[in-house]
């Protein structure tokens, strides 16, 4: 069986190596030599011919310094890289969105320890942690079946029927928060001609809130930062922009209440009346 010598160590092959010129000096066929080894028949030449030359001799077979670019990131550096990601949300860390890519890891690293990486090194490094690109799940970090049974056994009735006792309504509030300054996946194109997709030149980001009602009833906002009272009231700003794709949006689910009411016929929200 041949081996491969790439995973031995520099000491063990160089000792390998000048144990095998030295048998064949002593008069053993070189190929019997590199066949106990279990290397490949042409190796034991190489050796022969390296050791051969003059004013290097055996010198030529001892093993030298790795060549190649150093490593960016000490072991204890990498482990370190494993533990943020695992089971942690990037935005814990200050950053803008919510899932781990290889840009947004790299982003983290060069905060952390002033290193700079590019992404295939990262990605190279993520392989070497045991991490792999997956769909995550989405479940809510607070989620606790038992509080969820007693809310809707207990909780959300209660609430119903003060609704009910005082003329109001109760709705489900969500927030998003949408950014146009990046073009995600992949499109079809011709080979060899990279294709254009143009995108905004200017970074914008907006922030909609809507709240929905079991009877189709909708309500939404849209606005810039974070959300106070002041910005409930406050005039949006006119022109072609990201806002008002969005409210338009918006605005076009509100038209639909059968839409709306369409969201409460998933199981998880069925206990969910007409109040």
């Amino acid at each position: 069986m041949k081996r491969d010598g790439r995973r031995f160590d520099h000491r063990t092959l160089e000792t390998i190596r000048l144990m095998a010129v030295e048998r064949v000096r002593e008069g053993e066929a070189a190929s019997s030599v590199i066949a106990s080894y279990g290397f490949s028949r042409t190796t034991i030449y190489k050796w022969l011919s390296a050791a051969s030359k003059p004013g290097v001799g055996v010198k030529a077979l001892r093993s030298r310094p790795a060549t190649g670019r150093p490593r960016r990131l000490t072991p204890r550096q990498e482990q370190q890289v494993l533990r943020w990601i695992n089971g942690r949300d990037p935005r814990q860390y200050g950053l803008d969105f919510g899932l781990w890519t290889r840009h947004v890891v790299a982003e983290l690293i060069e905060r952390k320890f002033g290193i700079k990486l590019g992404v295939t090194a990262v990605g190279e490094l993520l392989s070497k942690l045991g991490l792999t690109p997956q769909k995550p799940l989405q479940r809510a970090y607070q989620r606790d079946p038992e509080a969820i049974e007693a809310w809707r056994r207990e909780r959300f009735p209660e609430i119903a029927r003060q609704a009910k006792s005082c003329g109001g309504e109760i709705f489900f509030w969500d927030e998003s928060g949408f950014r146009a300054d990046a073009v995600h996946g992949k499109t079809w194109g011709v080979k060899g001609q990279t294709p254009i997709v143009e995108r905004p030149g200017q970074r914008q980001s907006i922030s909609a809130a809507s709240a929905v009602t079991a009877r189709g009833g909708f309500w939404y906002c849209t606005y810039e930062g974070g959300l106070n009272a002041e910005l409930f009231v406050a005039l949006l700003r006119q022109g072609e922009k990201l806002q008002d794709k969005i409210e338009a949006q918006l605005a076009a689910i509100k038209r639909k209440p059968r839409l709306v009411q369409s969201f409460f016929k998933a199981p998880t929200v069925a206990y969910i009346t007409d109040c």
